[in-house]
């Protein structure tokens, strides 16, 4: 059995803006780290892309930053955690054919909605396990194939950037579970490519790259491309997965304990949930919730597009006002949140749709609404509002996996959204459940590095890889009290959510 003394593990996180490689060392503390950023292609009309190639170069240049900055010490194996529902055309030299679209762009949206009509929701539901949106890649693979036919018949090869990654590595490309279910191609319960859903659309299975489960060994980096990439001696690449299954990992959710959820808080919020089987029931769909393979699990997650970008947009708005207001303040995202008041609602209600909506109601025209403004609002009452109105969202998403038969009683919290105690007892006196606050801010990176630790045998099961850890965890209890208050906001919250949705819908 290897020993992790001997070798640094190597996580590398690749998301919709940036990538991030980061070394893990024997005690998990973060050997070295390293950020690359990179830019979505504005193709109008709310259209966005992604050029692969673009994301290849950077993940190398964080790759050889970090082994520039770990000396002497050597990087023993790696794993991807990598956004889902991205899917990369490519031709024989595994060069891209176009820039990939990104999961929300609208483009697909006509074409799923005309193979769902034929093909069947709940069909495709049973099988794939993912909701008949257009964010996943057999929308954007439609959409070429229509608009597209020259591009088309170019493509060789569909890839997601777990296996696009890989290849370039010089390692036969594979794919983890978990991203390959994101594609809405596969097979969620027989752990394969569906062949109802390719043939019906005309793409062959040696187009798609070979599904294995996460924490899978599968070959040593091409010696050539390790040298460029600054690695000694032989690296072996491992499977790991979709990033936020990853998370789950690194943040040490058990699945013994399926009631403790995973709260990823950053410009997004989502709520991850594991469970043994896939539960794949009305509700379940009815709330657009996922569910897909991870590691000996099964996945799902709700989404809501804005959060802490919300924090950012004021501060960009007013910001004068904020700067000035934060000379003397070392952050200012702590000057702005040291004026909530976890105890009690205040005067205004928001609905935070500012990028739309994704669960329960997948409407990506609905808008962010402020109400309740009067010639006595003031700079705290706008901020209380906004995180209140996050966390009256986040109850909402609660609510949706207790009727689909996934209760929830507590919350991990991971990311940036974590460092607010205020924020964090006001999330648990919204949602009535324990929020517990590990203060890990890298968790995709840290569970794809437990991925590959399990693949090469330092350990068995890569959940455990948080007992490692020295963080400290802080608990934070919801009040019957303040509770009770805040009950009575959120009936007004959902009347007034249901009137936004309704407005934008007709």
């Amino acid at each position: 059995m290897a020993k992790m003394s001997d070798m640094l593990l190597l996580g590398l996180d690749i998301g919709t803006s940036g990538c991030k490689a980061i070394a893990f060392d024997e005690n998990w503390s973060m050997a070295a780290h390293s950020h690359r950023e990179y830019d979505l292609i504005n193709a109008g009309n709310n259209r966005f892309d992604l050029e692969a190639e673009t994301v290849w170069e950077k993940c190398a240049e964080a790759i050889i930053e970090i082994n520039r900055s770990i000396g002497r010490s050597k990087i023993g194996a790696i794993a991807i955690s990598a956004l889902g529902d991205v899917i990369i055309p490519l031709d024989d030299a595994c060069r891209t054919v176009r820039p990939c679209v990104i999961d929300f762009d609208p483009r697909g949206k006509n074409e799923i909605a005309l193979f769902v009509n034929d093909f069947g929701t709940d069909r495709l539901y049973e099988i794939t396990g993912m909701p008949p949106l257009h964010i996943n890649s057999l929308a954007k693979i439609l959409w070429i194939k229509k608009n597209e036919p020259g591009i088309y018949k170019k493509v060789r090869r569909w890839a997601t950037f777990e296996d696009y990654i890989l290849q370039k590595m010089g390692v036969k490309p594979a794919v983890s579970y978990s991203l390959a279910a994101r594609t809405m191609l596969f097979d969620i319960r027989n752990k394969s490519w569906s062949k109802d859903i390719i043939n019906a659309i005309g793409v062959n299975e040696n187009q798609l790259a070979q599904p294995v489960g996460s924490g899978s060994v599968l070959e040593k980096i091409n010696d050539k491309i390790a040298g460029k990439l600054g690695f000694s001696g032989d690296v072996i690449a491992c499977s790991g997965g979709h990033d936020m299954f990853c998370a789950t990992v690194g943040a040490g959710l058990d699945i013994n304990d399926p009631t403790t959820a995973l709260n990823i808080v950053g410009t997004m919020e989502a709520i991850v949930v594991l469970m043994k089987e896939p539960k794949l029931n009305k509700e379940m769909l009815e709330n657009l919730y996922p569910c897909f393979p991870g590691f000996n699990d099964y996945v799902s997650l709700s989404l809501n597009l804005t959060s802490g970008s919300i924090l950012k947009w004021y501060r960009d708005l007013f910001s004068d006002i904020v700067l000035n207001q934060a000379a003397k303040n070392k952050n200012v995202y702590d000057m702005l949140l040291q004026g909530i008041d976890p105890t009690r609602p205040g005067d205004l209600l928001l609905i935070p749709h500012f990028s739309g909506t994704c669960n329960p109601v997948f409407n990506p025209d609905s808008k962010g609404t402020l109400y309740g403004l009067s010639l006595n609002t003031g700079v705290n009452d706008l901020i209380q509002g906004m995180i209140e109105g996050l966390c009256y969202e986040l109850k909402m998403h609660i609510q949706g996996f207790q009727n689909a038969g996934v209760p929830i009683n507590r919350l991990r919290i991971v990311g940036g959204g974590s460092r607010s105690d205020k924020w964090l007892q006001l999330k648990a006196n919204i949602t009535g459940v324990e929020i517990i606050n590990s203060t890990l801010y890298e968790a995709s990176a840290m569970g794809a590095a437990a991925l590959s630790g399990s693949a090469v045998g330092i350990f068995d099961d890569p959940y455990k890889v948080i007992e490692y850890t020295k963080g400290k965890e802080n608990r934070f209890y919801p009040s019957s009290k303040a509770e009770k208050k805040f009950d009575e906001k959120f009936i007004k919250y959902q009347r007034l959510n249901k009137a936004v949705n309704s407005y934008e819908t007709n």
